[in-house]
């Protein structure tokens, strides 16, 4: 059917006015450090891993899950530097030590991005051991997945991580159309909250832990 539109004759309509450019399947990832190595130390003997292997397998698990191969836009690590007395003690610097290797490390992975927050000293256990908080981790946290979603920057993201107060952020991507997956540790180490709202879901079982042991 020919077309009218101010005078001049159409035999279809510019395609401009109705395709939309197709967005490419990205998957971005977010991982609560403190959370992943709860579950090492708890589960897992201590195990260590190597978060290369852990991008990897992440994406290939959502992969699999998924309509086809996704492009890893980016790897999230949060986590807070070790706390520091005023002065420091040896073991102080000690910690400070092996954090900043770590650091070093994962500087050099392809799409990771370290995201620190800060450790807050809040008193003292019975038995005499310091009691720590993790301060900005989860805001930032929470931040990066509602604005990568508003911004329509990833149409897949996976959350490694069990705090049920991420269960907000998880809703807004939804809404915004993202494909949400939550891995997650043992039951009794997630939120039932967390774990309902995200799309798909899973577990860091025994195979998938091996998949991403550093050698």
């Amino acid at each position: 059917m020919l077309a009218e539109h101010r005078g001049r004759r159409f035999t279809e309509a510019p395609a401009f006015f109705f395709a939309s450019e197709a967005r490419v399947p990205t998957l971005a990832v977010f991982i609560d450090g403190g959370y992943i190595d709860a579950i090492c130390r708890q589960h897992f003997d201590g195990l260590r891993v190597d978060y290369q292997k852990l991008g990897a397998e992440i994406q290939r698990r959502i992969g699999q899950g998924s309509a086809g191969p996704l492009e890893h836009l980016r790897t999230y690590y949060y986590t807070c530097p070790p706390y520091q007395d005023d002065p420091p003690t040896a073991e102080d610097r000690r910690r400070l030590s092996g954090y900043q290797r770590f650091r070093d490390a994962v500087g050099y992975l392809p799409r990771f991005e370290l995201r620190e927050g800060r450790l807050q000293k809040t008193g003292e256990a019975e038995e005499g051991h310091p009691l720590f908080q993790q301060k900005r981790v989860d805001l930032l946290l929470g931040l990066d997945i509602a604005l990568l979603s508003a911004k329509q920057q990833s149409t897949h993201m996976a959350l490694l991580a069990g705090d049920g107060d991420f269960h907000p952020a998880l809703r807004v991507a939804k809404q915004e159309g993202v494909s949400f997956w939550l891995l997650h540790g043992p039951r009794g180490s997630y939120s039932r909250e967390l774990w309902h709202e995200a799309d798909e879901r899973v577990e860091l079982d025994a195979a998938f832990m091996n998949a991403v042991r550093r050698d």
